[in-house]
């Protein structure tokens, strides 16, 4: 994207501005806070935003308008995304438990300078729409009943469940419980505000002939994996030292404690030339777990060997760094 010296004059002096301003401001204590935003300012078809993303971690991710923006350590982004037209900021983040939230705050909503304030988001957060998820999530098959509470009914104009109105529902305890078709892939809960902000979470439903019973518990298909998660890694270095070989076994479970069939899982050596092959890729079996034989170099040996392991579906990613000391070689003398 270009612009001309005045229009990019503007815009710089608009984004220092920002970078004053942004500071978070407090914020009610009852509900945690997923999304923060920092002032937004549409400009020219263009848009200036900032914000946290709450409980960031590893793979989190955050798309505004379907424009990619880098989260830092802490969760933190800023970036100029075009509008196209559009006329809303649409904001994608996943949560905690490995669901995608949409923020939609409509573009009419700016002000002068067309600054749309940092709180803009506030009302339907605080809100506190959710829905039950039932142990091991929503499946499929038969006809579902969806219950699901807010916190503070008095924030909204409209509550739905997959477009449904539920808002007239809602009982004295602020609960509501609807039931959906058996074919429905994809239970969706919107709630807006009085000022046209929405907040959209998107819960999966998973086909009941994806799960599979195994000795190590129920797995299910990468593609219907809800979040993702190592939660063993395992050195098995019997003889390692005679035969220079030692096996890895890497587990892998969904946010729902679900073994995860699928998922793609590479290990490496954090340092080069401790393997023979640094580093080998594999897919998690039934069982959710990949098993990998590393050769391991004769220098390795009496040394600790750093593996890094990354595992992927095609939705999450999941991290973690494990070692291992191995035995020095045979006939070593101690001195």
């Amino acid at each position: 994207m270009s612009f001309n010296p005045g229009r990019k004059a503007q815009l710089l002096a608009v984004v220092g501005a920002l970078a004053l301003a942004f500071v978070p401001g407090a914020r009610p204590d009852s509900i945690p806070q997923l999304l923060t935003l920092g002032p937004l300012t549409v400009l020219n078809g263009t848009a200036i935003v900032s914000g946290t993303v709450g409980g960031a971690g590893a793979g989190s991710q955050v798309t505004v308008n379907g424009h990619p923006l880098s989260l830092d350590a802490v969760g933190n982004f800023a970036g100029v995304v075009s509008l196209d037209g559009a006329s809303t900021l649409d904001f994608a983040v996943g949560n905690s438990s490995g669901e995608l939230v949409d923020f939609s705050v409509p573009v009419a909503l700016a002000g002068p300078g067309g600054i749309i304030p940092g709180s803009v988001v506030d009302a339907v957060e605080q809100a506190g729409a959710t829905l039950l998820q039932p142990a091991g999530g929503f499946v499929g098959g038969q006809p579902l009943t969806v219950a699901g509470s807010v916190a503070d009914k008095g924030q909204l104009a409209a509550l739905a469940v997959n477009g449904t109105d539920v808002m007239r529902l809602l009982g004295a305890d602020q609960t509501f419980s609807v039931q959906v078709p058996g074919t429905t892939k994809e239970i969706t809960l919107t709630a807006t505000d009085k000022s046209g902000v929405s907040e959209t979470t998107r819960y999966k439903v998973l086909d009941a002939s994806a799960q599979l019973a195994t000795p190590l518990g129920t797995s299910v298909a990468a593609t219907s994996a809800v979040g993702l998660k190592i939660v063993k890694i395992r050195y098995i270095a019997t003889r390692v030292a005679r035969t220079k070989r030692l096996r890895m076994i890497v587990t892998v479970k969904d946010s729902r404690g679900y073994l995860v069939t699928g998922a793609t899982i590479k290990v490496r050596s954090k340092a080069a030339g401790r393997l023979t092959r640094r580093a080998q890729t594999k897919a998690s079996s039934k069982a959710g777990q990949a098993a990998f034989l590393l050769r391991v170099k004769t220098r390795t040996l009496g040394k600790r060997l750093v593996m890094v392991t990354v595992a992927r579906t095609p939705t999450a990613k999941a991290a973690k760094t494990t070692s291992i000391r191995l035995a020095k070689p045979r006939g070593t003398k101690k001195r």
